[in-house]
């Protein structure tokens, strides 16, 4: 699917929008989050625009992301990180690219953290 002008991605994609890179591959691209939840919030997005994980046929991705996780590990040093993909608007997608988050955490962000990901139900985060 070819890029579309509306969304807020594929500008970035295609040098109409601005974002601070990190990382950047013929296929991936690697941004800081415009609204971090946490310092060095960054997103892993396709050049390409597809909406869901399942439209996406490249192994290639594992690679790029993992690229993408040293290079914010190392230039934030985080004493964790969660990595996500929030897929389709029932998970919580808000922009119909995809996107993996990167999202630091420091000892001390949260009082409790246990559970991590299990908190986007948090009736269910603690078991």
């Amino acid at each position: 699917m070819a890029n579309t002008t509306e969304c807020p991605f594929c500008q970035i994609v295609d040098g109409d929008a601005e974002a601070t890179v990190l990382l950047e591959s013929e296929d991936y691209i690697c941004f800081l989050d415009k609204y971090p939840v946490a310092e060095g919030h960054s997103l892993v997005i396709p050049k390409t625009h597809v909406e869901r994980f399942e439209e996406l046929d490249d192994p290639h991705i594992y690679e790029f992301l993992e690229r993408a996780h040293e290079v914010v590990s190392a230039e934030y040093e985080p004493d964790a990180t969660n990595i996500g993909l929030n897929n389709g608007v029932a998970a919580g997608q808000t922009i119909p690219h995809l996107h993996w988050h990167i999202i630091p955490r420091y000892t001390g962000d949260m009082d409790n953290p246990e559970g991590g990901v299990r908190g986007v139900i948090p009736d269910k985060q603690k078991y």
